[in-house]
Parts: C-alpha cells; structure tokens; sequence
C-alpha cells in the first residue's frame, strides 16, 4: 500500500476546516490485540499514517478503559504495557481490532462505546467469515495485518468517515 494512501483518501474529501484539522497525519487510534508481540510489531508498520495511542490486550481492559479512551481522556487504570505513545492530548480517530478478539467480543464493545467521542470513530476489525491464521501466524502476518488496517482506514475514510458502524479488514 502507498504510504499517501490514508493521507490522500483525507485530502481528497473536501472536508471543512474542523475535520481536516482533526484527521492531521499522523492520526491517532487505539489497537486492540491479544498478542502483545505481534501489536508492537503492526504499531509500527503502520505508521507514519496511523499512531498507536494504547495497546488493550484483553477483552476486560477493553471494557473497563475503551469509554475513557474515545472520550478523549487516558485510561482508568494505567496500561499494562509499553506500546502505542501514551499521548491522550488529541483523541482517537479509529479502534481496530486484531484478529485475537472474537466477533461476539468486538461487536459488544461497538455497542457500548459507539457515539462516546465527540466526533465519529472508525471501529475496524477483521472479517469473522475470514478464517483466523494459526498461531503463532506465519510469516509476514504483522506486514498483512498492518496493511490491512491501512485499507480499511482508508475504506471509512472515502466512505465520508462518519460511520461507527464495523468495517471489515
């Protein structure tokens, strides 16, 4: 994927003044996985166009800290590991989830924090009728999953990026 992808599928909108302001590069979001290896590794593979704010790796802490983090405010408790900047100064854009997070899971938590951010949110997640990988996934996995996450960005951005409904990666 073009490193310009996400950028341009902004600039290309004609957004007001506000929403551009807001989608300014990079753009932060929140990541969801169950492995914490394989979010250091797609936080970085999906920069500079996307910046990993914090990293939830359980269904728990994502119940109990996804309502903070869309309001634009830190967790409740702090994080339990070291990825994604820690910076809550500008609220997320988008909440993706990997593939370790059930559909059950991911569409309970759409539910409950949907419309809690003072703008839209993308909420990105994998397809549930697209097999999961075996763990530990293959080679290249975190190179797919990151571009994946791109495309999917993008896909709600050219939608007119207002939506909180799922978006399927």
């Amino acid at each position: 994927m073009e490193a310009n992808t996400v950028k341009e599928s902004f600039e290309t909108k004609g957004q007001d003044k506000q929403s551009t302001e807001s989608m300014k590069l990079p753009i932060p979001i929140i990541l969801c996985g169950k492995a914490v290896e394989m979010g250091e590794m797609v936080s970085r593979l999906i920069q500079p166009e996307l910046q990993v704010i914090h990293f939830i790796n359980t269904f728990e802490d994502a119940k109990a800290d996804l309502g903070s983090l869309v309001a634009g405010h830190g967790p409740k408790s702090p994080s339990s590991n070291h990825i994604g900047t820690h910076d809550y100064s500008k609220p997320p854009r988008a909440v993706i989830f990997g593939r370790g997070y059930s559909a059950a899971h991911v569409k309970e938590l759409n539910h409950l924090f949907r419309g809690k951010a003072s703008h839209p949110i993308a909420w990105i997640a994998g397809d549930p009728d697209v097999k999961s990988p075996t763990f530990p996934p293959g080679q290249n996995y975190a190179e797919k999953a990151a571009d994946n996450v791109k495309r999917a960005f993008a896909k709600w951005s050219d939608a007119g990026g207002v939506n909180e409904d799922l978006v399927y990666y």
